[in-house]
């Protein structure tokens, strides 16, 4: 199969009478800009985030991590870019930065 010019793959699956085609992106996402977008998004708060406030906050930038969000959080905490805690109040990590 040759890859499109885009750089995508497209997959047909075929069904009982309809071929299904589903696209997806070769190239994963951007983990520069994605780290650039959490410690934004985490300095710009007023206060510690949940990791699901952070998701949606990233979403609406149109911003994927290249992993789940709570695993790419926890890597930045352990190379201290961020901190992070579960709350029992929030029943949650709550994620922030030394600046917000």
């Amino acid at each position: 199969m040759a890859v499109p010019a885009d750089r995508s793959y497209v997959y047909i699956f075929p069904s009982i009478d309809v071929a299904w085609v589903i696209r997806l992106n070769a190239e994963k996402p951007d983990e520069s800009r994605s780290e650039q977008t959490m410690l934004s998004i985490l300095k710009g708060a007023a206060g510690p985030l949940t990791t699901r406030e952070i998701q949606e906050l990233a979403r609406k930038a149109l911003v994927q991590c290249p992993d789940s969000t709570v695993a790419f959080l926890n890597r930045l905490r352990i190379r201290g870019l961020v901190r992070g805690t579960f709350s029992k109040e929030k029943q949650s990590w709550v994620w922030w930065t030394e600046a917000s």
